[in-house]
């Protein structure tokens, strides 16, 4: 044999150890690091507590005025309302003394109801309390003459008639617009036409009411029935001085 007998064939390699034990951790390095490059972002963080509430801001300009809003609902209706005191004013009246005294207001002494004291009997005239509208009206009976006669305002005649028959009766209506202190009044034209007449069988009366107010704003004069407390114009005022002193008006 041509091989040497002490040494054989190597073997195959044998199987890999365990894994030794860790070794201890060795002594901190020291960095001798010098402007290093940015290191990537990290990750957000958790969101943290809130923080205590600032002081008030101070007050900003005021804005422009914004767009007209829209129309809101109609409300609820109210409840009513007090009631206004009513405004009333009547009269009626009759002569007592036959054909009345021409070209001046006629005398209606006989008083039916004046309970305002609106109108003057001694005087036969009316006068306005309030701006409004007023009915008018008249009952007379004609005897012995014709009768000539007109319904007045402020002078102005309104309304004139004639009854040229006798005896007889005549009655008319007539609605006006006045304005307070207006004064109205029948007067009859001449003593050839002054035929209103009166007896215990006939009765002359004129009569008057308040139909409403323009407004519930007024003055209302009502005086105190006596000879010398009814309110009349200026221009009568001699004459009522006369009639008030005497005691002949019955009411």
């Amino acid at each position: 044999n041509k091989h040497d007998k002490t040494s054989g064939d190597l073997g195959r390699p044998g199987e890999p150890g365990m894994n030794g034990q860790k070794g201890e951790e060795g002594e901190q390095g020291m960095c001798e690091c010098t402007d290093g490059a940015d290191g990537v972002d990290g990750m957000p963080g958790e969101k943290g507590d809130n923080g205590a509430k600032g002081d008030t801001g101070a007050k900003g300009e005021q804005g422009n005025m914004g767009p007209k809003g829209n129309q809101g609902d109609m409300g609820i209706m109210g409840p009513r309302g007090p009631c206004s005191p009513a405004i009333q004013s009547a009269f009626s009246a009759s002569i007592n003394q036959s054909f009345p005294r021409p070209d001046w207001p006629i005398s209606f002494p006989r008083v039916l109801t004046n309970k305002q004291g609106h109108f003057n009997p001694l005087m036969g005239i009316y006068t306005a309390p309030v701006n409004g509208t007023y009915a008018f009206s008249f009952h007379l009976a004609v005897a012995k003459k014709p009768l000539k006669f007109g319904l007045f305002k402020n002078f102005f005649p309104k309304a004139k008639m004639t009854e040229g028959t006798y005896p007889t009766t005549t009655s008319h209506k007539v609605v006006l617009h006045l304005v307070m202190g207006d004064e109205v009044w029948m007067q009859v034209k001449n003593t050839d036409y002054n035929g209103m007449y009166t007896d215990t069988e006939s009765t002359s009366s004129f009569s008057g009411y308040l139909l409403y107010p323009d407004s519930f704003k007024h003055f209302s004069f009502a005086p105190e029935r006596g000879r010398s407390q009814y309110v009349v114009s200026s221009f009568l005022g001699l004459y009522l001085y006369y009639v008030c002193s005497r005691d002949d008006v019955q009411q």
